[in-house]
């Protein structure tokens, strides 16, 4: 009898890559952003995929190198990054064709993903997606307001977390904050911050960074923004929407860089309509 969730650890170019697994049927691959693990993917999805029961779904959450329990091994760029989850795929998804979340990075690295093997993708999420390093520091990036934040919200000011969770959030409440805490902060502590942001991963690589300005996909799309994301924005995404003719664009108010959690209702909506369309057969004259 299979495990309803699995804890697996898969070798790849001498990488031990730690994922997790639920259910069966299928497969969706779901990428996390820079420097949090699985449990960001998870969060959010999860509670999805448990309103659909009536649809199989073998759901793939992955730790991406130097991030979670999965080690940098010898990934420089954002090209060898994308290396190891195509080998990841191979491995782990061996036949047949699946689907796609990716949340900011993980979002950049599923555009290198459908340039690379299109043929095996059945349809695309990004989430809050980094599309480019030209929008780091941009001027076409919104400003973070704070829109809302509950009363109770007061009584958690001492928590030694609040200021980590302030600098990105545009709606505060004490179950937000939670959510935070289990979903993004917990990633943040336990990622490889030497190989992140002190030189080990040198990220950028011209043939992934101008995609966005190239790339084309014709299957169900969903891209998911935010209004208020000062991280990734939402103007560099709406700039694929021509070379994806099936995709759904939303941009959300009252939502920054982590919108799944300050407007979950919304994004669960979004990716339930995603979810139905891929599902449904089309005809190309």
């Amino acid at each position: 009898m299979k495990c309803e969730v699995e804890i697996m650890t898969c070798l790849v170019k001498g990488i031990p890559i730690n994922y997790v697994e639920h259910g069966e049927g299928k497969p969706v691959l779901c990428i996390h952003g820079y420097s949090l693990d699985h449990r960001m993917m998870t969060g959010c999805m999860e509670p999805v995929f448990n309103e659909i029961p009536h649809v199989k779904y073998r759901r793939i959450y992955i730790d991406l190198p130097g991030m979670g329990q999965t080690p940098s091994g010898r990934v420089k760029t954002s090209e060898d990054m994308l290396e190891v989850i195509i080998g990841f795929i191979e491995a782990v998804i061996p036949n047949g064709n699946f689907l796609i979340a990716g949340e900011s990075f993980g979002g950049f690295m599923t555009l290198g993903l459908i340039s690379r093997i299109p043929e095996r993708i059945d349809g695309v999420v990004l989430i809050c997606p980094f599309i480019t390093h030209e929008c780091i520091g941009s001027s076409r990036l919104p400003e973070k307001p704070v829109l809302y934040k509950s009363k109770d919200f007061e009584a958690l000011n001492n928590d030694s977390d609040i200021s980590s969770f302030m600098s990105m959030a545009v709606i505060a409440t004490p179950e937000i904050f939670r959510r935070y805490k289990d979903e993004i902060l917990s990633g943040i502590r336990i990622a490889d911050s030497e190989f992140l942001f002190n030189g080990g991963f040198t990220g950028a690589v011209p043939e992934l960074d101008n995609l966005y300005k190239t790339i084309s996909f014709d299957k169900p799309v969903c891209i998911i923004t935010g209004r208020q994301d000062h991280a990734a924005g939402y103007s560099y995404a709406y700039e694929l929407i021509d070379r994806f003719p099936r995709a759904t664009f939303a941009v959300l108010d009252c939502a920054g860089h982590n919108l799944q959690i300050e407007n979950e209702a919304m994004f669960n909506q979004l990716i339930k309509d995603w979810l139905r369309r891929t599902q449904k057969k089309t005809t190309r004259n």
